[in-house]
């Protein structure tokens, strides 16, 4: 059957018009929603013939309409209108172009097939045609009679394999029918489970079915690159934010609070709603960036615990914070002689030479530390968002970037935020988490931090952690 397109190629400036068509409840909707990034566009629904009529949106690239889609009703009726098409009287200029245009010459004898036409219309004003088929179907007698109706249009045609990651599966069927009847430019693009690749692909076959239009196709396909490695980047550099955020924040209560449980109880809930809050300024912030609805994500709440914050005096990097090189137990226990002496105005120094020396360093670098020593000797309390909470975060911040990019906006399940595996962590996790500790004022959540942007110290970190997560998604 033939498959040149007869009518007029698109000028040079003029959008490529595309109809997008095929038979009720295929996903044709569901392919306009991907293509324009769009989950709201249409509706979708398990029940046929939802697109009453043909809509339209284009697809832009640096501000320019190049491709025009028209989502066309599904033929609900392609044995019928096949019928219709055959029962009309054979003309001199007998070719398919001529057929339809008598059967919408004649629309008011076919009044039942309504749908049919408004379809018919659009197949011969456009340049080029999508079929989609729903994979899951098995090829009968319906979709080879709107096979044949497409073939009369004398246009060129993209058949798109949809549905093609579910079961059953009836591909190979397919694939082989549409060989045989000369629709070679297939192509599977799942609307569900998304893949830029398989769309590259699909505008490719643009390219090779209208030649014409193959440097503004590019452009396109340049430009749908570079937007989805702009929504990896900014993603990861809003997650390292998060991370960053959380991960250095601490608040010092009384010791007059650590002997009343339910004001410390009022704080640690304090705590966990602030814990919540970035979340979900982050995945709204992610959501956006990747052009989903807010309601798109739904997510469940953080089981941040007591949040107590543990100072490791043992820790090696501890004492490197102060300025303390310790390769040795007892230079270790030395430097924790030296802290508790000097918060208590080295009363119990005593002579030891090794303890004395250490002083001058914690002293010289213990703006970011003097603090939460000093609670640990007089009895108060810092709380902080615990590790394996932050670890949470981490891999709940994960899986959303790792499940959004292979989100197709056709996609009508709601998508959960809930627990996940924590047992890949990055190498890098424990040395991220000290240095947030060791700076409780890179935290904005904290009103008083209005300066840690200029630290260095911060930008290295929050660039380490968005590379790493770019790199994983």
């Amino acid at each position: 059957m033939p498959t040149e397109n007869t009518s007029p190629r698109p000028s040079a400036q003029a959008p490529i018009r595309i109809a997008i068509v095929g038979h009720t409840n295929v996903g044709k909707t569901s392919l306009m929603r991907t293509l324009l990034r769009d989950s709201r566009f249409g509706e979708v629904s398990n029940h046929p013939g939802t697109t009453r009529h043909v809509e339209a949106a284009s697809i832009l690239c640096r501000d320019q309409a190049v491709i025009e889609l028209h989502d066309t009703p599904g033929l609900e009726d392609s044995i019928g209108l096949r019928s219709a098409l055959e029962s009309l009287p054979a003309g001199r200029d007998d070719t398919g172009q001529t057929r339809l245009r008598q059967f919408i010459a004649h629309a008011d004898e076919f009044a039942e097939l309504d749908q049919e036409l408004k379809v018919v219309r659009q197949l011969l004003a456009s340049d080029l045609l999508f079929y989609v088929i729903d994979v899951r179907e098995p090829l009968v007698g319906k979709y080879r009679d709107e096979l044949y109706v497409l073939s009369l249009a004398g246009k060129a045609v993209i058949p798109v394999l949809n549905f093609i990651h579910q079961f059953p599966n009836h591909s190979m069927q397919w694939r082989e029918y549409l060989g045989q009847l000369n629709f070679h430019a297939q192509v599977q693009y799942d609307t569900v489970v998304f893949r830029l690749e398989d769309e590259k692909r699909l505008f490719q076959k643009i390219q090779s079915l209208l030649g014409e239009q193959y440097d503004r196709v590019q452009q396109l396909i340049d430009e749908r690159h570079a937007q989805a490695l702009q929504i990896r980047r900014a993603s990861a550099a809003a997650v390292a934010e998060l991370i960053i955020n959380v991960g250095s924040y601490r608040k010092t209560l009384s010791a007059a609070t650590a002997t009343l449980p339910e004001i410390e109880k009022n704080e640690v809930i304090a705590l966990q709603d602030l814990t919540r809050q970035a979340e979900q300024v982050c995945t709204r912030q992610i959501i956006k960036l990747h052009r989903f609805a807010p309601d798109d994500v739904r997510e469940a709440f953080l089981p941040v615990q007591d949040g107590s914050w543990k100072l490791d005096l043992f820790d090696v990097n501890t004492l490197r914070t102060f300025g303390v090189e310790a390769s040795s137990g007892a230079a270790k226990g030395a430097a924790v002689g030296a802290v508790l002496d000097g918060l208590t105005g080295f009363i119990s120094l005593g002579a030891a030479a090794a303890t004395g020396a250490l002083a001058g360093a914690l002293f010289s670098t213990g703006a970011r530390y003097g603090r939460d020593l000093q609670a640990a000797v007089t009895g108060k309390r810092t709380l902080c968002v615990d590790e394996p909470t932050l670890r949470l975060l981490w891999l709940r911040q994960l899986q959303l970037l790792t499940d959004l990019g292979s989100r197709g906006h056709a996609m009508q399940v709601q998508m959960q935020m809930t627990s996940v595996d924590a047992s890949d962590l990055p190498k890098a996790w424990n040395s991220w988490l000290r240095q947030m500790r060791a700076n409780a004022n890179w935290s904005e959540l904290a009103p008083d931090n209005r300066k840690r942007a200029a630290d260095p110290g911060r930008s290295a970190l929050a660039s380490a952690i968005a590379e790493h997560l770019f790199a994983s998604v």
